[in-house]
């Protein structure tokens, strides 16, 4: 997960979250080196109190935003990444770019921390539950087998490989 300041979730539509999940997402996934479908993102609110990352004891933020990699085979290796300025600085202007003249943008973006917690095996299916009440449809370039949006989900790890990023 990565913790960001100066986007205010909610004050983005649907559509602006579902932009911003995709920039978000190609960004890392060409950092880690993998296919654009190979990695999932979504925006909640900064004080969104996930199952694998409790906002208790986590730093303030505007910005909470999680991904599941496909087939990820070193946390320590996708913390470093998510840890360097390199792929920081790519994130600051996809978010700007992506939201430009959205009234989600609130001054200066910055990355304030990232967290990565390998998941643990609990189904065979994980998934990132939907930012609002109702799930946001598939994203283009996920593949199929990619886990969906839901509200009520408690796994993490499947047999596919998908890990949360977090």
């Amino acid at each position: 997960d990565l913790l960001v300041n100066g986007v205010q979730v909610s004050a983005m539509s649907a559509e602006e979250q579902r932009t911003l999940s995709v920039a978000v997402a190609t960004e890392v996934a060409a950092e880690l080196g993998k296919d654009p479908g190979d990695v999932l993102s979504r925006v909640f609110p900064g004080n969104y109190n996930a199952p694998w990352s409790p906002s208790h004891g986590r730093p303030p933020a505007d910005a909470f935003l999680a991904s599941l990699v496909n087939k990820c085979n070193s946390a320590e290796m996708v913390l470093g990444v998510f840890r360097g300025p390199q792929l920081q600085t790519k994130l600051v202007a996809a978010i700007e770019k992506s939201l430009a003249g959205s009234s989600g943008v609130r001054g200066g973006v910055t990355v304030l921390g990232a967290s990565v917690v390998p998941a643990q095996t609990n189904s065979a299916s994980p998934e990132l539950p939907a930012p609002s009440a109702a799930p946001l449809p598939p994203q283009a370039g996920v593949p199929s087998s990619a886990p969906q949006s839901s509200a009520s989900s408690s796994s993490f790890l499947g047999s596919s490989g998908w890990m949360f990023i977090v």
